[in-house]
């Protein structure tokens, strides 16, 4: 065997360590960076508060309750057919009157405003009370054409 193969034998059974140190010009080694632990974050306020109040022995004021939630607006109650043709017939002969009933009629049964079980009940009814109101307004004002 000649010298370096004794050489490499000798480095062989030696334990050495795989990494070397960092010197003043050197930076340390990529391994030694990857398993550093990451710097602590900074506390919190809460946590600020929390020693604070520890080191004067006061209790921690609780946090403010969240407000309640807001209410979900409720689906527009259907008129009643019966209570709708009794205003019609009171608003029978009044343009004015007949559309203003028309108007909030098409805002209650819109079936946009109803719950999807419902759309199909108030989309019949909307239309029901627009052909008794095109009827009523037709009566009132003759000269108008007929549909």
């Amino acid at each position: 065997m000649t010298d370096f193969g004794t050489i490499l034998d000798c480095l062989e059974k030696a334990s050495h360590r795989t990494e070397r140190e960092s010197g003043p010009l050197r930076p340390p080694p990529v391994g030694t960076i990857l398993r550093a632990a990451p710097p602590p974050a900074p506390p919190s306020d809460e946590d600020r508060a929390t020693r604070v109040c520890r080191a004067y022995g006061v209790d921690l004021p609780k946090p403010p309750e969240p407000p309640p939630p807001a209410p979900q607006p409720k689906a527009a109650q259907l008129p009643e057919r019966e209570e709708a043709l009794a205003e019609l017939m009171r608003a029978e002969g009044s343009l004015a009157k007949l559309g203003a009933l028309r108007r909030r009629l098409a805002w209650a049964c819109h079936p946009d405003r109803q719950e999807k079980s419902r759309a199909r009940q108030a989309e019949r009814l909307l239309a029901e009370f627009n052909a008794q109101i095109d009827q009523a307004i037709a009566r009132a004002n003759p000269r108008l054409p007929r549909r």
